[in-house]
């Protein structure tokens, strides 16, 4: 960073009412504003060239150097306040670092709202933002003035008639990227990038371009454009988020979709479970939406502004897993990154670690697991250095554990230091009350995707839906709709039988319910046997798991031919 540009920076930073950081590829501060330094309790003292570690000791920097990928939403709190610290890697090795007092509600968005405007207006870029409609929504000031109007006339005006030049309603339809490409406007030459922007699950909401002038960024002594660029495009990214989890916050259980007295219950239980540090284990067939429900006891917790870390068990290969989950140093085998990397354990450091598959973790690994549980503390592989973290851990499963664990594939121990809290998502099949609801989701974010006017099922698909067994729980539910939808003619508003899959088309009512029954009585059986296996074989016992009267568990036994 050349002194023009440093200056320029620090002249930003002090400018705007939020602490400010900017550090090198090592670490090492070269630009702080004075009120980052009030906040750590540095108050008059110039921090450059010291390191963040050593001002702040409680910093993820390592692990945004180490993955190079924006970290938003942590917490530090200090002197009866909470900060929001938010981090934004640069292409030149530097990160930038914003502390953000935290407020509630509206007042919250509205301090981040004037920040990013003071924030595009210092910036040598043109930036408009328009909405799925090709609407502009917002336009920096800079560009007002290219354009010879005040930004609140451009606002809510068509893109086309304000920016002829702009590829925006082509990046609408696409969805795609336009990027790199030049035009002459009022005797500036302009380099354009227009970006589609996109919610977490791929849902178009609008699209940003930006436009920048060489004579512009000349003069304001920013040579590295890259750096800038990306800088900006955090704070966007970041705003986006904080607007996604201040709404998010409201109703973590959105998503967990059901009126059934069992989902009802479900939900009740999760969101007890969800104020408290336990570890959960969630068990239920394959489809029955254990990830989702994860999601939701983790934005129901206090850790919901730490990371939420993913892990399949089953899609790592062994002799990955360990480094996958703690990390490795430098040189601990062939291959190995130069500095090492840490593992999924430090990258989750204050949040939750989602375990999925965990049925499937090679017995190989589970002693390790179980210490990093019990101690809260491991090496990284080929390190000799503890490794202390603060994680909460949510496991899935679709397999009985205690007939893995019976059968010498699971350790018992880790069972129990998992299941400190079960919680049993119930198959589609058990309660079919929850289809409809399911169903009109699934088809109002199926009609908003491909852009129909579906009104739901035929009366005939309707009780086929409610009969059949789902054996592929909701997650067929979404397929099979989805099906559907590429089987409508144009203007069709409901589906009929002739839309489903072929295998499903051929059911009828008869064969249904007979299906329906056989799997009832399957999910009853299996559901006595991991009674009688986890009362070790104690039929009182049994009896009380399962609630109901030790003679009803003996007619059961007897029927189900179970000794």
């Amino acid at each position: 960073m050349d002194g023009t540009a440093r200056d320029f920076w620090g002249a930003t930073f002090n400018a705007l009412q939020q602490g400010m950081i900017y550090v090198d590829a090592g670490g090492h501060i070269l630009v702080a504003n004075s009120l980052a330094a009030a906040i750590l309790g540095l108050a008059g003292r110039d921090l450059k060239g010291r390191r963040l570690t050593e001002v702040f000791p409680e910093t993820r920097l390592a692990e945004v150097l180490t993955h190079r990928r924006p970290l938003q939403g942590t917490c530090f709190a200090t002197g009866g306040k909470n900060y929001r610290v938010d981090y934004f890697p640069d292409g030149q090795g530097g990160v930038l670092v914003l502390f953000t007092e935290e407020q509630p509600g509206a007042a919250h968005l509205q301090a981040l709202n004037e920040l990013y405007a003071a924030l595009l207006d210092d910036f040598p870029l043109y930036l408009v933002i328009v909405n799925r409609q090709g609407v502009i929504v917002s336009i920096n000031q800079m560009y007002a003035e290219l354009l010879g109007q005040r930004a609140d006339v451009l606002t809510g005006l068509e893109i086309g008639d304000v920016l002829t030049f702009s590829r925006l309603p082509e990046v609408l339809a696409t969805g795609r990227p336009v990027v790199g490409f030049e035009v002459q406007y009022a005797g500036k030459k302009l380099l354009l990038s227009e970006m589609p922007v996109k919610d977490a699950t791929g849902n178009l909401l609008g699209a940003v371009s930006k436009a920048m002038a060489v004579e512009d960024l000349a003069a304001a002594g920013l040579k590295d454009i890259s750096r800038r660029l990306q800088v900006l495009e955090g704070k966007v990214l970041f705003y986006q988020q904080e607007l996604a989890s201040l709404q998010g916050e409201q109703d973590a259980w959105q998503g967990i979709l059901g009126t059934s007295p069992a989902v009802v219950q479900l939900k009740k239980l999760a969101a007890r479970v969800a104020r408290g540090e336990a570890n959960v284990l969630i068990t239920g067939e394959s489809g029955t939406g254990k990830e989702l429900l994860a999601q939701a006891i983790h934005r129901a917790s206090s850790r919901r502004n730490e990371p939420l870390i993913k892990i399949n068990c089953a899609a790592i290969p062994e002799n990955l897993l360990e480094a996958e989950l703690f990390g490795y140093e430098e040189g601990a085998f062939t291959g190995a990154a130069r500095g090492g990397k840490p593992g999924k354990f430090e990258l989750a450091d204050g949040g939750t670690i989602f375990l999925d598959e965990i049925g499937d973790l090679p017995l190989s690994m589970q002693p390790k697991l179980l210490r990093a549980l019990q101690e809260r503390t491991f090496e990284r592989v080929g390190g000799r250095k503890t490794i202390k973290v603060d994680v909460r851990i949510i496991a899935a499963t679709n397999q009985d554990l205690l007939a893995l664990e019976a059968a010498g594939r699971f350790r018992r121990d880790l069972y129990y230091r998992l299941a400190v809290v079960t919680l049993h998502i119930p198959p589609l099949r058990e309660r079919p009350e929850d289809i409809e609801v399911l169903t009109a989701a699934i088809i109002r974010r199926l009609n908003s995707s491909y852009g129909m006017a579906v009104r739901g099922l035929a009366p005939g698909v309707q009780e086929l839906f409610y009969h059949y067994s789902w054996p592929g729980n909701v997650r067929e539910l979404e397929n099979v709709l989805e099906h559907a939808f590429n089987f409508l003619e144009p203007g069709e508003e409901i589906i009929r039988r002739e839309h489903l899959p072929a295998a499903l088309q051929q059911v009828r009512g008869r064969d249904v319910g007979l299906e329906l029954k056989e799997a009832v009585a399957e999910a009853e059986r299996a559901a006595i046997q991991r009674a009688l296996a986890a009362a070790g074989g104690n039929k009182q016992e049994a009896a009380r798991l399962l609630g109901i009267h030790p003679s009803g568990l003996y007619q059961k036994l007897k029927r189900y031919n179970i000794q």
